[in-house]
């Protein structure tokens, strides 16, 4: 469990490799252990909830289940609120900022719609209750896919560049200071057991590491294990299938035997370039996926972070 022992995890990797079922997954995993745990959806973005059985997301946050939590931010409402703790004073906002002039000009700022994403997990970060503890012991950040997930990671740094001084200069540093801070954020990178995958997550692992990020782990999913025979009997066996008209079974068989091959090479290239751990999920037929589906997932997970 040492290795995801983050306050804050940023799940992401390419599209298509599960990376909003891997949150939901650590989410329960950090649930179970008691700990107040947040799961945050970028970019408007609300599958979190139904996929767990619970409400769709909003800018507030939505309890999912016991110790489980779900928000969705919106770069607009982000910005809103940051503006708003700023000046103070909504309707100023309003008249300000909310008009034909400085609404696309808001628009236009490089960099600043991704980097108010971060923004507002830092703001979650030092939430606290009236007792003075956090209000989040684990915030568990639902990334975009690897492009637009580097931009949103180096935004606050690019939002430094950009401003050099003043309010914004300064809330972009503390926001980058935490999530560069390796003891208390981490990234956990999804991957399939697949050529274009592994060499995309290697491709990521070397842009995060060179921008000061640490992986903290890496979810291989969808991995298929079968009971196959010892391959050096495999061609006595597919010559007795085939003599038994059973042509389809052995094209199966040699259909698993490449796959676990695949996934061997996937699994040794990428413990030999990463030093992460490798987390294998297992492909599950489930459709569409719900909350327990997630529920097998968060327990194999488990199982894998113990034996990391």
């Amino acid at each position: 469990m040492k290795a995801l022992d983050r306050r804050i995890l940023i799940v992401t990797g390419k599209g298509g490799t599960g990376k909003t079922t891997v949150t939901a997954a650590l989410g329960l995993v950090h649930a179970r252990r008691g700990l107040r745990t947040l799961l945050v959806e970028c970019n408007g973005a609300r599958r979190l909830g139904p996929l767990l059985d619970g409400p769709t997301g909003t800018y507030a946050p939505q309890r999912l289940c016991d110790n489980l939590f779900g928000l969705s931010i919106t770069s607009h409402e982000a910005i809103e609120d940051f503006i708003i703790k700023q000046i103070k004073v909504r309707a100023l906002y309003t008249m300000v900022f909310k008009n034909r002039v400085m609404g696309p000009f808001m628009d236009a700022v490089p960099g600043l719609h991704d980097a108010v994403h971060l923004g507002k997990v830092y703001d979650l970060a030092e939430e606290d209750f009236t007792n003075g503890s956090p209000t989040w012991d684990r915030i568990i950040v639902d990334a975009p896919a690897t492009g637009h997930g580097l931009h949103i990671l180096k935004a606050p740094r690019a939002m430094m560049d950009l401003t050099r001084r003043g309010p914004i200069f300064k809330n972009a540093k503390l926001v980058h200071d935490l999530t560069a801070d390796t003891a208390q954020t981490g990234i956990v990178m999804t991957c399939l057991p697949e050529a274009m995958p592994v060499s995309e997550s290697l491709e990521l692992h070397s842009s995060l590491t060179e921008s000061g990020y640490s992986v903290a782990g890496v979810v291989l999913n969808e991995m298929v294990t079968a009971p196959l025979p010892d391959e050096s009997d495999w061609p006595s066996i597919r010559n007795t299938l085939l003599d038994a008209n059973m042509e389809e079974t052995a094209r199966l068989v040699e259909r698993f035997y490449a796959r676990q091959k695949q996934q061997y090479d996937a699994t040794r290239t990428l413990k030999a370039t990463i030093g992460a751990p490798i987390l294998p999920l297992p492909l599950l037929m489930d459709s569409p996926f719900q909350r327990h589906s997630i529920s097998v997932l968060a327990d194999h997970l488990c199982a894998a972070l113990e034996s990391a």
